[in-house]
């Protein structure tokens, strides 16, 4: 974009402004003949390119996503909760449904879940945002980061109470003994240091039925910013696989 206000294309209006490229064309043999003359005609097959330079397709991204629950998620010592994730915010209102997510799991409030989207310094490499992926997807990625979360920060109350961690329950951002009345808050267990475990293959997710938060209606998150206009979209992978 030249960034001129003339040159600004609505959001709305954006896929059909595009003018669509064509997927097939015909080229009978007299006219290739005529086009090319008496020339010699190269072919240059892309793969052959890549593997001679040392190049390769990118991985699939549900068979890379980073293990560590670090990559995904940051409990500050204040309990604030730091969701990194590769997806973006492009109207289709993945930063409140993934916050309900994480809060569901993680035994957070959603106002204490914060977002960090597609910021590639910082954000797992994820394919981006696009095929309607981001919730079944992302979203069950990071609900088994935040129930792994949960799991370690009850281990780490067992451990510093010298119990079993069955007797343990996560609530309202803190570990609770209900049977002696200790209580410890996520902060003060992690201290604001980086979880440094393995998302677990099958942590203790919570069933539907027993959700409190996800799946439930809620105001959208930064809602005041989409209705002024002072959200900033990405140009997301979605549209460009709209003008592809």
């Amino acid at each position: 974009m030249s960034g001129e206000p003339d040159a600004v294309i609505l959001e709305e209006r954006q896929h059909d402004a595009v003018e669509r490229l064509a997927y097939r064309f015909e080229l009978q043999r007299r006219e290739f003949f005529k086009l090319m003359g008496g020339g010699v005609v190269v072919c240059l097959c892309a793969p052959a390119l890549a593997q001679e330079s040392g190049g390769r397709a990118r991985p699939n991204a549900e068979d890379e996503l980073p293990k560590g629950i670090d990559a995904w998620l940051h409990i500050a010592e204040d309990g604030a909760v730091t969701v990194y994730t590769g997806k973006v915010e492009i109207g289709q209102n993945i930063r409140t449904s993934l916050s309900q997510q994480v809060a569901e799991e993680l035994r957070v409030s959603i106002n204490s879940v914060r977002l960090i989207m597609g910021d590639t310094d910082l954000t797992p490499f994820d394919m981006g945002t696009f095929g309607s992926r981001s919730t079944p997807v992302m979203g069950s990625q990071l609900r088994k980061v935040a129930a792994s979360a949960r799991q370690v920060l009850v281990t780490m109350a067992a451990e510093l109470w010298h119990i079993d961690p069955a007797s343990l329950t996560a609530d309202e951002g803190s570990i609770r003994n209900s049977k002696t009345g200790q209580v410890a808050s996520y902060g003060a267990l992690t201290k604001g240091q980086r979880v440094l475990k393995v998302v677990s293959e099958e942590p203790p997710l919570t069933p539907p039925d027993r959700w409190q938060i996800a799946g439930k209606a809620r105001p959208k998150i930064d809602g005041r910013n989409f209705v002024t206009g002072k959200h900033k979209y990405t140009l997301g992978h979605d549209f460009c696989r709209h003008a592809a």
